[in-house]
Formats: structure tokens, C-alpha cells, sequence
């Protein structure tokens, strides 16, 4: 039996579906939802406060984060959020502040320079906000040293006498401040480490931000090159010129850590929730300055439809702004009722990227599943990386599939690309997954000037930031109107996801056997990809359907796929 034929029979099998194809149809449940959201969200807007954001350098607690998070609270309030200290039971629009003290000081960089002794300046804060390492304490004033280049990597040339000198190495700064100014007593360190994808040979002036440990005692610094920059030193240092000028100014101090959580109130189910989250701080344009713009959009657009009329969801839509991972985990771990409540979570993290400058397309990162176990056909892992997942690690649920569906749809009517990539971690989905709350991130990568100096405003797309913006709202609404069509809506568009993975990773596997691959493991990968979706069908059971139409077709849909999945592997017996 050939793959057409294969389709074909599926096909058959989900005739016995109750689904009108033409009724269900996803792009007509989409549609509605695209044009109120898109009409609504103002881009302008969004820019704005990326705008304003990405002008302040931003550690948590530093003067650039709470500065940034007083923002979001004024364009909260004119959006119509007010304080929780002065709300009702009636107010739909609030909003709160957390606040708790930092267990360690925070960090500010006001001004530095790194010059030649020659006195050739080849960095300056001004220009290269990212050449001081995070944690670094001032000089005191321009300082002379005595500069020693001890190689890269790890093979370090660390039998020299480095007390007292600043120790220059191609690598990790926090490593190399470990080394040799916890052990060796160096004044300082200096190092250079760029990532390929980065085109440092292209992008010369690029420095990637960095820290150094926190270090009361010796209060040195670490200061991070350009490949320019890089080039210019070794190239002194090779003519004999081993004498640095360094002049650092920067503030250390005790400091407190700020959330801010909006929250639309659900008008049946207020206990359950739709969780966004977009961290503050990094100094960049798009990382994160670009999630705190569109998040505080989506925030202001949701404010704005149902004050008009538009939306009335019954469950309640938080924002939350603050720490990466910090601030989501805490919302999630600190009320053990609320977090019982927490049905989706979704991070916006550099969501505004103009593509042609920046490279990369815009990514939905699923949640795990099969696609991280086995890299393979459309699946493709990023250059920021991830590590082989397990079956014991698969998240099966809907929520991948729904909101793969409602951007490609997006995508198609703004011709814009639109993409997916294997689970990999790093940002504010992780705590919703470790929660076992299904958690999706919206970002982009590949990134040449991912955490660099170079991620400035010029970098970011109002149209990117509209469309992500848009699609994440959509996908908020849908749930959280709870319209007694969505149960189904989603089972079919689960259905379709399934039938076409199942055919493509069938002729993944008959190529493999073709080419000598081990028949069960194939059958493995298959049975694997069969079980998930099983499984994701199920899980549409969470937004507790009325009547017994869904039940109908959930019971008709997984015998379709117990069916096709016996089909398939017949083809590779």
C-alpha cells in the first residue's frame, strides 16, 4: 500500500467522525478572533515601550529594571488596570506589585574605557555597553596594568607569576575570573568569547554581556573584547606592549526585586487562568525588551476589547513581568491553589525581530515531544542548542498543535514565516513545564547579535512584534472564552496534526529501513508518535466539553488512530 493510499484509508477510518469538515473547518473558528485582535493591537505602541526599555542597561533591582517596570505600571493604568488595593470584587482590570529584598546586591554600569597603553582607546561603554562584565567593581579612576595572555579554552598557560596583573584569555570570563583572581590574585580579567553565530569577524564591534562571580573581597572586574577589540590587544601584546589603561565606574548595592502582575478576571471560571510572562531584565532590544512591548500590547488590547464589548472570557488572563524564570516560578510554586488554576503558560521572549538584520526566523518551541527524542525530517534544533529528551520527558498535550495551528494561519494571511523547533529550555516556559502545566515559548533564532551590544533598537520590526502580539492574544481568547465549539475545534486540528506527522514519519522510517536501519526501532519511533497523540487527544477532555457530540468524536478519533497506526506498521514488518 503506497502512501496515497495510506492517507486515503485514514481518511475512510475518520469518516465515522461526527466532524462537518466544512463546519469545523479551523480557519473559520480563527478568523474572528484575527480580525478583532489584529484591528486592536497597536504596534506603535508596542515600539514605544521597547523603546524605552531597551535605553536602560537592566539587571534585576538595578535602576534600569525598576525603571522599566514603573512603565509597564503607567501603561497598565492607562489602559485601565487599577491597583488590587483599591479593587472590587466587580473590577475585571488589576494589577499588583511584589516586591522582596535581593539576597545578593545588584549591579549598575555607568562608565568604562579600556585603552592601549599608547593610550589608543579601543573600548567604551558608551559604545560597547556590554565590555564590563556583570558584577564588576569600578578602578576608582583610570588605573595602568600589567596585561598577561594566558591562551584559550582550557589549556591555560597559568604557571606565570599573574598576582596583582590583569590575565587576558579567549574563553569564559566567569571561568577565567575564578582561576586566577580567586586563586592566583589577579587584578582583574579580560577575555573574549564569541559564539560562530554571532559573525564576530563581520560584526567587529559585537560583545556578548556576560558575569563575573560576585566578589565583596578582592572587588575586581572582568571586561569583555570585541573580536576588534580582541585583535587590537594581541596585536600590542605581540610587539611587546603588555601595559592596559582601564578605567571602570559602577555601582554595587543592596537593592529589592520587582514583579508586576496584571490580570484580566475571568467572568465564570476566574480560578483558572492563562499565565503570559516576559522577562525584564538583559540590556538588549529584542531580548527582552521586545516581550515586555508586546506583552504590555497584548495586556492594553485586552483591556481595550473588553471594555468595548468585544471579549468576555471566562477565565482569567494574567501578565506577569519581572525576573526570568525567578518571577514565573515563584507565581507558579507560591500558592499551591493558584497554581492548581494554571491551565496554559506561555513566555514571550525576543518576539520582535527584524529578520533580514538579525537572521533567524520566528519559532514556536513545543513543548517535548517525540520531535525531541528523535531529531529528524522537519524537526531541527537551534544553535542555542538542546540535549536528546527521553519518553519519560514527552508533555502530550493540545496545546502545540493549537498554537502551531493559529500562527501558521496568522503567517499565511501576513506573509510571514512562521516555524517550530524541538523543546530545548532556557526561559519562562521552563517553569510551567516542571510544573506539569503545559508552557510554550514564542522567540526567534538564529540571532547574530543574540545578547551583543549590537541588539539595539534598530534590530526590532513594529510589523514582528504585531504579529506575535497577535497570534499570542488569539490563542489567550480561544481559551479562555471557552465557546462551546473549541473542545471540538481543537480535536480536529489535533486529528490533522496527527495524520500528517504519522505519513511523514512513516516515510522517514521506510527510508531508514531502506538504507539499513533496524526495523524496531522504527516500529519504536512510529508506536511512539501513535501513543503521544492518543494522549494529546485526551487532554482536549481538560476544558470539560458539554454534551456528547465531543465525547462522540473523541471515542471515533482515537479507533481512527488505533486503526492508521496498525496500518503503518504493517508497512514496515
Amino acid at each position: 500500500m503506497n502512501l496515497k493510499r495510506l492517507l486515503l484509508a485514514f481518511i475512510s477510518l475518520l469518516s465515522v467522525c461526527t466532524f462537518s469538515a466544512k463546519a469545523y473547518q479551523f480557519d473559520q473558528f480563527a478568523a474572528p478572533y484575527f480580525e478583532m485582535v489584529d484591528a486592536s493591537f497597536n504596534k506603535e505602541e508596542a515600539y514605544k515601550t521597547v523603546a524605552f526599555v531597551e535605553s536602560h542597561w537592566r539587571v534585576v533591582g538595578n535602576k534600569g529594571f525598576d525603571q522599566s517596570i514603573s512603565w509597564v505600571e503607567r501603561q497598565l493604568q492607562s489602559a485601565g488596570f487599577i491597583s488590587e488595593k483599591i479593587a472590587t470584587d466587580a473590577s475585571r482590570l488589576t494589577y499588583r506589585f511584589e516586591e522582596r529584598p535581593l539576597k545578593n546586591k545588584t549591579w549598575d554600569p555607568v562608565a568604562g574605557s579600556l585603552k592601549l597603553f599608547s593610550g589608543e582607546e579601543i573600548l567604551n561603554f558608551s559604545t560597547n555597553r556590554n565590555m564590563m562584565a556583570i558584577n564588576s567593581y569600578g578602578t576608582g579612576g583610570q588605573q595602568e596594568f600589567e596585561v598577561v595572555y594566558v591562551g584559550s579554552g582550557r589549556n591555560l598557560n597559568l604557571d606565570q607569576d599573574l598576582k596583582d596583573k590583569v590575565v587576558f584569555a579567549e574563553g569564559s570570563v566567569g571561568s577565567l575570573f575564578r582561576t586566577v583572581v580567586e586563586n592566583h590574585g589577579a587584578a582583574g580579567v579580560i577575555a573574549y568569547n564569541m559564539p560562530s553565530y554571532t559573525k564576530p569577524e563581520e560584526n567587529i564591534n559585537s560583545i556578548q554581556f556576560s558575569a563575573i562571580p560576585r566578589d565583596s573581597v578582592n572587588q575586581s572586574f572582568g571586561i569583555l573584547l570585541s573580536y576588534q577589540a580582541k585583535e587590537k590587544l594581541k596585536a600590542a601584546l605581540a610587539e611587546g606592549n603588555n601595559k592596559i589603561k582601564v578605567n571602570l565606574n559602577t555601582k554595587v548595592y543592596n537593592s529589592k526585586e520587582l514583579t508586576i502582575v496584571a490580570e484580566l478576571r475571568g467572568s465564570k471560571m476566574p480560578e483558572e487562568r492563562f499565565v503570559f510572562s516576559a522577562h525584564v531584565q538583559e540590556p538588549g532590544a529584542n531580548d527582552n525588551a521586545s516581550g515586555v512591548g508586546a506583552l504590555l500590547e497584548v495586556a492594553s488590547a485586552s483591556a481595550r476589547l473588553l471594555k468595548s464589548g468585544q471579549i468576555d472570557p471566562e477565565r482569567t488572563i494574567t501578565y506577569l513581568f519581572g525576573d526570568e524564570i525567578v518571577s514565573t516560578r515563584r507565581f507558579i510554586q507560591e500558592d499551591p491553589a493558584r497554581a492548581k488554576g494554571i491551565k496554559w503558560g506561555m513566555s514571550l521572549d525576543m518576539v520582535g525581530e527584524d529578520t533580514e538584520k538579525t537572521g533567524g526566523s520566528f519559532l514556536i518551541e513545543k513543548m517535548p515531544d517525540p520531535g525531541a527524542i528523535w531529531v529528524r525530517g522537519v524537526e531541527k534544533h537551534t544553535e542555542w542548542g538542546g540535549k536528546p529528551l527521553q519518553k519519560k520527558d514527552l508533555k502530550p498535550h493540545y496545546f502545540n498543535d493549537l498554537t502551531i495551528a493559529v500562527f501558521e494561519n496568522l503567517g499565511e494571511r501576513k506573509n510571514w514565516n512562521v516555524s517550530f523547533n524541538p523543546y530545548e529550555g532556557g526561559s519562562d516556559h521552563v517553569p510551567f513545564l516542571s510544573a506539569n502545566i503545559p508552557g510554550l515559548l514564542l522567540w526567534h533564532f538564529t540571532d547574530q547579535f543574540y545578547h551583543t551590544d549590537q541588539d539595539r533598537l534598530d534590530k526590532v520590526s513594529k510589523e514582528t512584534l504585531h504579529n506575535v502580539g497577535t497570534g499570542a492574544l488569539m490563542i489567550a481568547l480561544m481559551l479562555t472564552e471557552n465557546k462551546p465549539v473549541l473542545a471540538n475545534r481543537i480535536l480536529l486540528e489535533a486529528s490533522t496534526s496527527a495524520t500528517y506527522r504519522l505519513m511523514a514519519e512513516l516515510k522517514l522510517s521506510q527510508n531508514a529501513i531502506a538504507e539499513g536501519g533496524e526495523r524496531d526501532k522504527e516500529r519504536d519511533i512510529l508506536k511512539t508518535w501513535s501513543d503521544y497523540y492518543r494522549q494529546v487527544f485526551n487532554t482536549v477532555l481538560d476544558l470539560e466539553p458539554k454534551g456528547n457530540l465531543f465525547k462522540e468524536n473523541l471515542s471515533s478519533t482515537q479507533d481512527a488512530l488505533m486503526g492508521f497506526t496498525n496500518l503503518m506498521l504493517g508497512q514496515i514488518k
